[in-house]
């Protein structure tokens, strides 16, 4: 019996869509808001980058960087839980995918390096809740919140609930491809033998589901595969925790704060109470 794996699982993302790359195409393509001739066509991986930790000392890594052949950027996550700590990231990694092109030409001329920045763009898979409303389609761009239509283009995040997903809420109706990828990461586990006809009759999905089988692994990559797994569980265990760290952490920060600025009232009173004191028993003496 064939058994599919969790696609979610951080080693098994990564073996997907960062080591294949018709299939980070074909994601890209079916989930980013990009107009008609403006498709990705060919990529190039980038190496992946280390952040700092975060606030219980897990490094986090970014799953897939890539650029493409007109030099967009594409950063690629998937996040078992929505956290303070995960937005700060995803803002983090596409201001410097963005800043990071200053470095490269024009070095000299900074005008001609503002005029030839590419756009970025970050896609962030979440399997889990951004807020309370129904959407689960988020795109996010720089823009005036009394008028839209003011925009400073070149950094779009493209936000994805899984959770709240389901094909018959897909608006984009000429980017249909995009309802099997999210079944697929949301769907395939479920699976043994018998798959859904569109997704065996999908070279691309089909391709992602054969990387997906417990036997396509190697022993080294399947005790990679579960520690991946554990690590998930173990994040899944304490949802929210790193929020509630940094908030604990700011809270103590302000108490602290307040207690040094009562300790220096503190201390000026009695500067003043032992200067009057003082000046009480020069008055005495007289």
């Amino acid at each position: 019996m064939t058994k599919y794996l969790d696609p979610k699982v951080d080693f098994l993302f990564k073996k997907i869509f960062g080591e294949n790359k018709d299939l980070v195409i074909s994601f890209l393509n079916s989930l980013l808001p990009l107009e008609t001739g403006q498709e990705i066509v060919t990529i190039e991986y980038l190496s992946p980058e280390q952040v700092p930790k975060t606030a219980l000392g897990k490094n986090s890594i970014v799953d897939v960087r890539c650029t493409d052949n007109s030099g967009r950027t594409f950063i690629v996550e998937m996040q078992s839980e929505w956290s303070n700590i995960f937005r700060k990231r995803l803002l983090i990694n596409g201001s410097k995918a963005i800043v990071r092109q200053m470095d490269k030409k024009f070095a000299k001329d900074k005008a001609k390096q503002f005029k030839e920045l590419k756009p970025v763009y970050v896609l962030a898979i979440v399997n889990g809740k951004l807020s309370n409303g129904k959407d689960w389609y988020h795109h996010l761009q720089i823009m005036d919140s009394k008028n839209p239509d003011v925009v400073i283009e070149g950094l779009d995040f493209v936000l994805v609930e899984l959770p709240n997903f389901t094909p018959e809420t897909w608006t984009y109706t000429h980017k249909q491809l995009a309802v099997l990828w999210l079944r697929f990461l949301k769907e395939i586990e479920s699976y043994n033998d018998t798959l859904p006809e569109e997704f065996v009759s999908n070279e691309v999905i089909y391709s992602a589901i054969k990387i997906c089988e417990e036997s396509a692994l190697t022993p080294e990559e399947r005790d990679a595969y579960e520690r991946a797994e554990e690590q998930m569980i173990w994040e899944n265990s304490i949802k929210g925790l790193e929020d509630e760290v940094v908030e604990s952490r700011k809270t103590i920060a302000e108490n602290r704060k307040i207690i040094e600025e009562k300790d220096k009232a503190l201390e000026v009173e009695r500067k003043a109470r032992k200067k009057l004191e003082a000046e009480l028993e020069k008055f005495k003496r007289k």
